[in-house]
């Protein structure tokens, strides 16, 4: 994918306490306080006297109003090439402006956008904060308007969803590890195989209550998340067929007080899961990945070496 450009990148706060964020991105359009900030002269290119204009408004404290000229000038005249990035409900968002700033009745000021906000990355990653680094985030902080992005390096990698050659090693390195771990794990008996699952899912939170079967390669686990009380059903085996799990989900049906049925196996393939929003299917992929986050790839190597 071609790396995403941009003229310059910002961070606009939308409002104080951020008043205008969901509004704004529901419009597809920056929003710019400033009320007693004269428009037509702005609009009008006319600097010089829009600061003198201002200046009363901020006591002659001329590196204030040097600021908030500065600020003004980016809301007034960056380019359809620029960036600008926001903060929203737990995730990031990016937009171009376009146009010329238009003045509200309450004196506000709105630039729309070139495709509206944007919640996910170029090529469709969400933009939640967890996935974003501290160099990006901290720009939050600024007690502004509009700010530079310091990151910008990194912003723009993250938004066109350019690896860089260490990530791309990285993301190398761990579907190797997956595909060892999915080995060792068609190496375990189907008791140690049990105990896997069970390490799993406690590394999640979730606590074992009881147990039944312990035949024939296949065990129920009962589990219970104290969290939330939620109660959830395992169903493990070693190796899976679609009539088998066909066969659970005719079992689970006639259960009550379960919340949540995992379906969990290392061999084998059971096809795709209904859409019943209750059911989970772990199969070998996603176990592995499970296996590594929960940090047991050691404790598998040596079980079956």
């Amino acid at each position: 994918m071609p790396r995403l450009e941009a003229t310059s990148t910002h961070y606009i706060k939308l409002g104080r306490g951020g008043q205008w964020e969901a509004e704004a991105i529901r419009d597809g359009v920056l929003r710019f306080g400033y009320r007693e900030l004269s428009h037509d002269l702005c609009n009008a290119r006319d600097w010089a006297a829009a600061r003198d204009a201002w200046r009363a408004h901020r006591d002659g404290n001329e590196a204030v109003l040097t600021s908030d000229m500065n600020q003004a000038k980016i809301f007034y005249t960056a380019a359809e090439t620029a960036v600008f990035i926001t903060f929203h409900a737990g995730r990031m968002f990016w937009c171009r402006p376009r146009g010329p700033v238009e003045l509200l009745a309450d004196r506000t000021k709105i630039r729309k956008t070139v495709d509206g906000w944007h919640g996910q990355t170029a090529g469709g990653e969400d933009l939640f904060y967890e996935r974003l680094s501290g160099r990006l985030l901290k720009v939050q902080g600024f007690r502004g308007t509009i700010c530079g992005v310091e990151a910008e390096d990194y912003l723009l990698r993250k938004l066109g969803d350019e690896v860089t050659p260490e990530v791309r090693a990285a993301v190398q390195a761990e579907e190797q590890m997956f595909a060892a771990i999915s080995g060792l794990m068609s190496l375990l008996t189907w008791q140690d195989f049990e105990l896997l699952v069970d390490l799993v899912f406690s590394a999640s939170g979730w606590k074992r209550t009881g147990a039944t079967g312990g035949v024939q390669n296949t065990v129920d686990i009962e589990l219970l998340l104290p969290s939330t009380q939620e109660r959830a059903f395992v169903q493990v085996k070693s190796r899976a067929t679609p009539a088998q799990f066909n066969d659970y989900l005719a079992r689970m049906a006639a259960m009550d007080g379960v919340d949540r049925m995992f379906f969990v196996w290392h061999t084998g393939d059971v096809g795709e899961a209904p859409d019943l929003g209750n059911v989970t299917l772990v199969g070998p992929a996603q176990l592995a990945r499970m296996v590594l986050d929960a940090g047991l790839a050691t404790w598998l190597r040596k079980k079956v070496t």
